[in-house]
C-alpha cells in the first residue's frame, strides 16, 4: 500500500517572554522491514538524520517567537508498506549479537517493572509451562490479551505494574506488560510507537512491541490487536524505544529564559495513493 503521510506541528509561545534560539527534534519514522520511505519533504527545509535505534528525525530551527506567536512546520512522507510474516523467514543470530541485545534490551525501566511481585509470579508460571523463548513469548502474549481488557486511548500511560493490577489498559499497557514479561526472563524486547491506518484521514496513534528471537531476529508483536510475528500494511512505525522507555514525538529545546514552556501539538493525516499518484 502506498501512503501519503502529512504531519503538521504547532509550537505556540503561551508565555509573556520572547522565545529565542529554539530547536525542534521531530520523530518522523523508524527503520522497519515492511516499510519503505520513498520521499521526505520538510518545510521549512531542515536536516533529516538518524538518531539512536534507527529513528529518523527532522532537526528544525524554531524562529524567535513573541508572546502569542506560533510556528507551524510541516512534513510530507510517501511510503510503501507491505504485510509480512517474520516467523516465516529465519535469521540466525551470532552469539555476539545475542549477548549485545540481552545487555541492552533486558533492563528494568520506567513502565517495564519486571521485578514487581505480580509480574514475577506471572513470568515464573509461564516459564514453568514452556521450554524455549518462542513458546514463552507466545504464552506471555496470550496472558496479556487475557488479563488486560482493551480500552480506547487512555489519558495517561500506566505501565506494566498498574496494568497487571488494574486489568485494563490501551495499546500502551498491552505493550508495556508484554515487554516486562519478556525482560523478566531476559528475552530482549522493546516498544514501537506509530499509527494504525483504518482508511480514514486521521490514523490512530498506536503502540506495539518488537522481541528478539535467536532464530528470527527482531519480530513485531502487537498484543492489543492480536498480531504475533505478523505486521500488516496498515502499520506506520515512527519511534523505536528500547534503550529508554519513552521518547517524545516532538522534543523542543531553547536557550534563554521562558516565562512559560511553549505548547507543542501535532496533527497527522494519511491518504492512500492510487496507481500513478505520488
Amino acid at each position: 500500500m502506498r501512503l501519503k503521510i502529512e504531519m503538521q506541528a504547532n509550537v505556540h509561545n503561551r508565555g509573556s517572554a520572547k522565545l529565542t534560539r529554539g530547536m525542534m527534534i521531530w520523530h518522523l519514522f523508524t527503520d522497519i522491514e515492511n516499510q519503505f520511505v520513498e520521499m521526505i519533504d520538510v518545510f521549512p527545509p531542515a536536516r533529516v538524520t538518524e538518531k539512536a535505534e534507527k529513528n529518523m528525525v527532522a532537526v528544525i530551527k524554531v524562529p524567535e517567537l513573541n508572546p502569542g506567536e506560533s510556528f507551524s512546520p510541516t512534513v510530507v512522507l510517501r511510503i510503501d508498506t507491505i504485510t509480512r510474516d517474520w516467523l516465516m523467514e529465519p535469521q540466525l543470530a551470532t552469539e555476539e549479537r545475542i549477548a549485545k541485545n540481552r545487555g541492552i534490551y533486558c533492563s528494568m525501566q520506567k513502565y517495564w517493572e519486571f521485578e514487581d511481585p505480580l509480574i514475577q509470579e506471572l513470568s515464573q508460571n509461564a516459564a514453568e509451562r514452556t521450554g524455549d523463548d518462542e513458546s514463552y513469548a507466545k504464552l506471555a502474549f496470550q496472558i496479556v490479551r487475557d488479563s488486560v481488557k482493551l480500552k480506547t486511548h487512555l489519558d495517561e500511560r500506566r505501565g506494566a505494574a498498574r496494568a497487571v493490577r488494574e486489568k485494563e489498559g490501551d495499546c500502551d499497557e498491552h505493550a508495556d506488560l508484554f515487554i516486562a514479561l519478556l525482560r523478566a526472563v531476559r528475552i530482549p524486547a522493546r516498544r514501537i510507537v506509530g499509527h494504525y491506518y483504518r482508511n480514514g484521514p486521521e490514523p490512530e496513534p498506536h503502540a506495539w512491541c518488537e522481541m528478539f528471537l535467536e532464530r528470527n531476529g527482531w519480530i513485531p508483536v502487537d498484543p492489543a490487536l492480536g498480531n504475533f510475528g505478523i505486521m500488516t500494511e496498515h502499520y506506520f512505525s515512527r519511534i523505536r524505544e528500547g534503550h529508554i522507555s519513552e521518547r517524545p514525538t516532538i522534543h523542543l529545546k531553547w536557550s534563554g529564559i521562558a516565562s512559560q514552556a511553549p505548547s507543542v501539538e501535532e496533527v497527522v493525516r494519511m491518504t492512500i495513493l492510487k496507481n500513478g499518484q505520488g
